[in-house]
């Protein structure tokens, strides 16, 4: 009889251990980042009161007389299944999706958790404000660039850290200069470019249509200084049949010469008639010039004609006379005044009259090069620049010219004003001169057997003998999960669970101790049989 009491005792202890941990369990129900645990029952050594026979001849064997001395626990597991994900619109709150661990250290030693409740404290340190445990990971270098492979670190994003500037390399300009333009149309886009210093600097191009299928590319660049002078401003921009890009080249020294066709140059011989025409001309870097002409006509063979530039403030008109000697007019020539360069002498073309006044003209240009880079000396003591000018994307279909600048490399010196998390861990920070850049990187570590791991209060765990070596690593690599920022994962308790099985538990202790009191009236029986 001493055995059933036995039996029972062990029951007792047992199922209070079991309700320990579903007391546990229901305590943290609400506690970040926790982790149920069950408690698995087992019996233990039975007594063998006469053990198994073989059968001989005719008789059968027997099987074995054992009497179980109790029960004990097999093991008590922790869960490690992902709990719900509360958002709580805080950037640096982090939870973990699928497997692992976030990795804090104090400084000697390493501690594993699945609470992602971090912030930043005043030096820039990211860390579990409850305990000052440090989050580990790994920081960019001062590209922005993550080597994971390395040992993992504290992260410390410094306080007002600041960005360098970075001058400008490339430009891209991009999409459509309309098929439909006429010869001398005038597309403008602008972009800040940033010189060593982070000074900005206007990078304006004009685009103007030549011919069919060829434009030309004039860049200027504000707030430079005047020697050495801006070089390879000027390009000519090819079209194919199709309208797309063929070929770019730059104009590294054009002519300042180039001649008016009168090919079809038609004036009224009748006396006093005044016929009023203009022409768009191009001077030696691109710019296109129209000029009004008035043609009064003197005798039946004689014009005075008169220039005047659109657009130039206090212009002083251009007095000439024009003469037909019965198969051509002759005509003087025709200056532009150019504020970027010396001014360009247009010549006339005399050629029989018929039709009507043609509207433009191109200058010639020496031999062009492939395109080469905008070089130009910014003031205030920066290294001078050259800008690749990249045209390639550009198009000449029908429609609108939506030609612009699209993108450039540069940007001015800034200052760290806030950070975010993406779902790879990776912490980036917003600096005031709109740009990004990569501060570090939020590890994660898993192990063999997460279920052997120490727990170590305040929401952490060590590693023991059993759970193997932590194995680090980024997110979404060698089986770890990925991070949801913004949100913390909460514990993973069932209640209905952890109920049901209180409720099973309190019957398991109730059956037990009545195994007790029965073995004590068996007892009490036995004792009474003296009497």
């Amino acid at each position: 009889m001493m055995r059933s009491l036995f039996a029972g005792v062990s029951g007792l202890k047992n199922h209070q251990t079991r309700l320990d941990v579903l007391g546990n369990n229901i305590a943290n129900v609400n506690t970040v980042g926790f982790k149920a645990s069950r408690v698995n029952f087992q019996d233990v050594l039975s007594q063998t009161l006469q053990g198994a026979s073989s059968g001989q001849g005719s008789k059968g064997g027997t099987n074995p007389l054992q009497v179980g001395l109790g029960m004990g626990l097999a093991s008590i597991d922790t869960l490690f299944t992902d709990g719900s994900f509360q958002p709580t619109g805080k950037q640096t709150d982090l939870s973990i999706q699928g497997q692992g661990f976030f990795i804090l250290s104090d400084g000697l030693s390493q501690v594993y958790t699945r609470a992602g409740n971090f912030d930043f404290d005043q030096q820039g340190n990211f860390l579990v404000p409850g305990t000052g445990y440090k989050v580990m990971g790994w920081l960019a270098d001062s590209n922005g660039e993550l080597d994971t492979s390395a040992a993992i670190t504290g992260i410390t994003i410094p306080v007002g850290a600041s960005m360098p500037a970075k001058y400008s390399e490339n430009l891209t300009i991009g999409n459509n200069l309309s098929a439909n333009s006429a010869i001398g149309a005038q597309i403008q886009t602008s972009i800040d470019v940033y010189d060593s210093m982070g000074n900005s600097h206007e990078v304006e191009t004009t685009f103007i249509k030549v011919d069919d299928k060829t434009w030309l590319s004039y860049s200027s660049v504000s707030d430079i200084e005047a020697s050495p002078a801006i070089a390879n401003y000027l390009s000519e921009i090819e079209f194919d049949d199709y309208g797309t890009f063929k070929s770019i080249t730059t104009q590294n020294d054009p002519t300042t010469t180039s001649s008016l066709d009168f090919s079809t140059l038609q004036l009224d011989s009748t006396i006093g008639a005044v016929q009023n025409k203009s022409v768009t001309v191009f001077d030696a870097v691109g710019k296109p010039h129209v000029f009004n002409m008035k043609f009064t006509t003197t005798s039946a063979t004689t014009w005075d004609v008169e220039y005047l530039e659109q657009g130039v403030t206090n212009a002083t008109a251009q007095t000439s006379t024009a003469t037909w000697d019965g198969t051509n007019y002759s005509l003087p020539n025709l200056v532009v005044n150019s504020s970027q360069v010396l001014p360009v002498n247009i010549t006339t073309h005399n050629a029989p009259a018929a039709g009507a006044f043609l509207s433009s003209v191109v200058p010639t240009y020496s031999a062009a090069t492939t395109s080469s880079p905008l070089t130009f000396q910014p003031k205030a003591g920066a290294s001078s620049m050259a800008i690749n000018l990249n045209l390639s994307s550009m198009t000449q279909f029908g429609g609108e010219s939506t030609a612009q600048a699209l993108d450039q490399d540069g940007y001015a010196a800034g200052n760290l004003e806030s950070t975010s998390i993406d779902p790879s861990g990776i912490i980036v920070g917003r600096f005031t001169n709109g740009k990004t850049r990569n501060m570090g990187q939020v590890a994660l570590a898993t192990f063999n057997n997460p279920g052997g791991l120490n727990k170590v209060g305040s929401n952490l765990y060590s590693k023991s003998t059993n759970s193997g070596e932590a194995q680090v690593g980024a997110s979404g690599t060698g089986g770890r999960g990925s991070f949801n920022p913004g949100t913390l994962e909460m514990s993973n308790v069932d209640l209905a669970q952890e109920f049901s099985n209180m409720i099973i538990t309190q019957r398991g202790f109730q059956a037990n101790s009545k195994i007790i009191s029965i073995t004590d009236e068996m007892l009490q029986e036995l004792a009474n049989l003296k009497r």
